[in-house]
């Protein structure tokens, strides 16, 4: 039986109970005298009756999200009546915006997607790396912008940008919001005055923008069902008229990158990538392909497959002395070859290669058949270890070591 998690019950006496802990914890983080404000039918209204007038928020409008346009339509009454307060948005995350003098001050969301640094992973401004890096970062007391200042991963004015273009997104991710409850307050006098990054963005403008980006992103989805395709340039394609954004989109373009890559690699955003992706596409300069695929089981297989036959080819090498100095050679083989970036850290002491390692560098490939493209590396090493072993073992030894080697090669295949 599923466990209500969510419901509290008021039983025809009048009392209060709550089911599943999930409500629970969340009405204990607000703990405190409630007096029954409205009791409507079919909608409870408490404030907090611990609070001093002064203190307490005052509601202006809330009620239900019952279509795309709702968050819409109380964001224009907010901008026409230049109101003072923070709109809630509660759908399947919870955004706060605070609005004065009919601007966007300031705004804030716990959607994992508008945390600030996956804003800054997705215009460019960070790698993955470097996200992970400072959120792992011992300092909890300092703020995550401070931090990527501090190291030297963009400077102020470009922090502050970021800040901005968080607040913008997580506006704009509002307007999405088809179902659940809206709140709009006025909290007391004061409060949010000592915050230390607001704005000012013109609600109308705002507004507009984000009905244009709504109306187009409903056609580019027709042609652009998500941004994990890849758009690959079409050869000898006809000269076309293209703007900026399109011709810096296209530059970057060759087959294995995704929308989303494209829109970090040229810091435009998802918008305004899928937009530029569109026109190419409508002028015929690309075509859509789906992202590579890479399965980390697959390339573990793989690899393990190789070092088994490369144990063996070292082991042999081992019993007449010359691990060090074949080894070596290997590793500088593959140094050479280019194959460094599937490898990794290349070889242990019996040209095995680390699975872990491989898996992670082969996610960090940008090819457009990366698994494909494993397996061939993967066939050449051994070729060229079996290669070095010829001038340590006898000849009888390389003979049957090739004939073991070449047998096992057939099974090293792309599951």
């Amino acid at each position: 039986m599923t466990e209500r998690t969510d419901l509290l019950v008021v039983d025809r006496n009048g009392r209060v109970t709550v089911e599943g802990p999930a409500l629970a914890a969340r009405l204990g983080a607000v703990a405190g005298d409630y007096e029954l404000a409205a009791d409507i039918p079919g909608l409870l209204t408490f404030r907090n009756r611990g609070l001093a007038p002064d203190k307490r928020m005052r509601v202006l409008m809330g009620g239900e999200i019952v279509t795309r346009m709702t968050v819409m339509e109380i964001l224009n009454i907010v901008a026409q009546a230049n109101w003072r307060g923070d709109l809630y948005v509660l759908g399947d995350s919870v955004r706060v915006m605070s609005f004065d003098q009919g601007a966007l001050k300031s705004a804030r969301s716990n959607a994992p997607d508008d945390r600030l640094g996956e804003v800054m992973f997705r215009n460019g401004m960070l790698t993955r790396g470097q996200l992970d890096e400072v959120l792992a970062d011992p300092a909890p007391s300092k703020r995550f912008g401070e931090v990527c200042v501090e190291r030297g991963f963009l400077d102020a004015g470009q922090l502050f940008a970021q800040l901005q273009k968080q607040a913008e997104s997580i506006f704009f991710e509002s307007l999405l919001t088809d179902v659940g409850h809206y709140a709009f307050v006025l909290p007391p006098e004061g409060e949010g005055e000592s915050r230390a990054t607001t704005f000012h963005l013109p609600i109308h403008g705002l507004l507009m923008e984000g009905v244009q980006r709504v109306d187009e992103m409903a056609l580019f989805r027709d042609k652009i069902p998500h941004d994990g395709l890849c758009p690959k340039p079409v050869a000898d394609a006809k000269e076309a008229k293209l703007d900026d954004g399109a011709r810096r989109v296209l530059a970057a373009c060759d087959g294995a990158r995704s929308i989303a890559d494209l829109a970090r690699v040229t810091g435009l955003g998802e918008f305004l990538t899928t937009k530029a992706v569109y026109h190419l596409l409508q002028s015929k300069q690309v075509t859509l392909r789906s992202a590579p695929v890479v399965r980390p089981e697959q390339i573990v297989a793989l690899v393990s497959r190789s070092n088994e036959v490369m144990q063996d080819i070292f082991v042999a090498i081992a019993t007449y002395g010359g691990l060090a100095q074949s080894r070596a050679t290997v590793q500088a083989w593959i140094e050479r070859s280019g194959y460094g970036r599937y490898f990794g850290g290349g070889i242990d002491d019996f040209g095995g290669l680390d699975t872990k390692t491989a898996v992670a560098a082969m996610q960090a490939v940008e090819s457009a058949e990366p698994v494909e493209e494993l397996h061939q590396a993967l066939h050449e090493l051994v070729a060229f270890a079996l290669f070095s072993a010829t001038t340590t073992l006898p000849r009888d030894q390389e003979r049957m070591l090739a004939r073991d080697v070449n047998a096992r090669l057939k099974t090293l295949r792309v599951a």
